[in-house]
């Protein structure tokens, strides 16, 4: 039977958009050396297509299969797909936890901030392992709450990262996930793993515009501030305070805010 996970983010237009300026260049990177033109992907949990969209020009005479749980957000993720002109995505709708395909099915399978937000993330970690080729590769990349930190500091970013923990904890799920990824990959039997770390930086007026003022809209339109009231952990007073601070660190010219993502790679044998 197949896991039901609780989606902390959601599928409301805040967080997709802001999701959609994700690239493959910016956020799988650290994978490029492991991709040939010919390489054949999968792309768990692929969200709105931008970065499935990087990874299938990178791999141009290969493939690149897209897979997430929620048929909207894979009608958005066909739109990015048709609008890119890219023949050799095919985008499906699958569970990591029960991927349905044969195993050593790939070359690369690949999961971007998909891990913190899973119950098992070990099981997922397997599942992607199995099809997998020997000689292939598993790779994920995560952030890790904890390191958020913004400077002018800010009461309200604070009270954020502090709900937002306690919230995607409620749901089973790890918010601080990079930090964890050895662990877990270990945890799944894959012991050959190089693991990395990459800063998130936003500093100029459009960065901090694209992550403050997503966050200021998700912090009262998105699943989170639902879940956040649902769950007894924060009131509308307190989030729309919180949404306020967000712009207000947006808005202020010497706003800058970092974090780390982890990252893993492991050979499957």
């Amino acid at each position: 039977m197949v896991k039901r996970d609780v989606y902390t983010h959601g599928h409301q237009p805040a967080a997709v958009n802001q999701h959609a300026k994700r690239t493959a260049e910016s956020c799988a990177q650290f994978v490029r050396p492991m991709i040939s033109s010919q390489s054949e992907i999968l792309d768990v949990g692929c969200g709105p297509a931008s970065i499935t969209v990087g990874l299938a020009r990178w791999a141009a005479d290969g493939s690149v299969v897209g897979i997430d749980v929620g048929e909207e957000i894979l009608q958005t993720a066909q739109n990015a797909v048709d609008d890119a002109g890219c023949s050799n995505i095919s985008l499906e709708q699958a569970s990591v936890y029960e991927l349905p395909y044969p195993d050593s099915s790939f070359d690369l399978t690949y999961a971007h901030q998909v891990l913190q937000h899973l119950a098992d993330p070990v099981l997922a970690i397997a599942e992607m392992a199995r099809v997998t080729r020997p000689g292939g590769h598993v790779a994920v990349r995560d952030a890790d709450y904890y390191t958020m930190s913004c400077s002018p500091e800010s009461e309200m970013i604070d009270e954020w990262r502090r709900i937002y923990h306690l919230v995607a904890r409620h749901n089973g799920a790890e918010p601080d996930a990079g930090r964890h990824l050895l662990s877990w990959f270990h945890q799944a039997g894959l012991h050959e793993v190089k693991c990395s770390a990459t800063a998130g930086v936003y500093a100029t007026k459009e960065e901090r515009e694209n992550w403050g003022l997503s966050w200021a809209d998700r912090c009262l339109s998105t699943s989170f501030p639902t879940q956040a009231m649902e769950y007894g952990y924060a009131t509308w007073d307190e989030l729309e305070a919180i949404s306020e601070g967000w712009r207000q660190w947006a808005a202020h010219p010497d706003g800058y805010f970092q974090f780390i993502n982890g990252e893993a790679i492991a050979a499957v044998q």
